[in-house]
């Protein structure tokens, strides 16, 4: 082999070699662009498809927040306020009646958390702040394993409550509108005392929030 051919073989190999570093430092580059765009905005579904602006919080100002039922209607919608204020959220679920597909687009990101769990059963966790929102609050839901209902509105705020004194955390305790029976009046202020009937299908809510109230 001639002197030449060896320098151009040379030359090939170095320019592949430059090639393969920069080829990969550009994957990087883009890898971490990709990280923190994900860290920085929920990802459209196609049950939220609008994109979610996350706000990136000091250490000092983010709160770790416990929201039970979190994939369903109201809770969904309290970690989609909660996940843009740029809080941690934990979420419990068990999916009675709640759908992951209402949380599915906070699923990549890291301040976001989605276990599995009933409220009937303790539960060790660490957090800020707890929303307490597993109860039933539909009729038919309700009527369907009524023992159920009555488990996870006493035993599960009796857990809740335990897990907010042991980690001294700030509880807020959800109610619904059930408690008033059928109501007469739209919507219903506290000054309201409701339209009761003692063995109607919702007597089971209002049985339930007597219970909690009494704790």
């Amino acid at each position: 082999m001639s002197a030449d051919s060896s320098h151009i073989k040379r030359s090939l190999s170095s320019n592949g070699a430059d090639d393969d570093k920069d080829s990969k430092k550009a994957r990087v580059e883009r890898f971490v662009a990709d990280q923190q765009l994900l860290c920085s905005q929920s990802i459209p579904t196609p049950h939220t498809p609008h994109v979610i602006q996350t706000t990136r919080l000091p250490d000092a100002l983010r709160k770790k927040i416990l929201v039970t039922v979190g994939a369903g209607f109201v809770g969904s919608h309290l970690v989609d306020l909660l996940m843009s204020q740029g809080h941690e959220v934990v979420v419990l679920n068990t999916f009675f009646t709640g759908r992951k597909a209402n949380v599915e687009h906070w699923l990549h990101h890291p301040n976001f958390s989605l276990v599995r769990h009933d409220v009937t059963q303790p539960i060790l966790l660490e957090v800020d702040q707890i929303y307490h929102l597993a109860c039933l609050a539909s009729p038919p839901h309700y009527q369907y394993n009524p023992v159920k209902t009555i488990k996870t509105s006493t035993m599960g705020t009796i857990n809740m409550l335990g897990l907010a004194k042991r980690v001294k955390a700030r509880i807020l305790l959800a109610s619904t509108s059930e408690i008033y029976g059928d109501p007469t009046v739209h919507p219903q202020p506290e000054s309201y005392w409701g339209n009761v009937n003692t063995i109607g299908p919702r007597v089971r809510s209002r049985a339930n929030f007597v219970f909690i109230s009494l704790l």
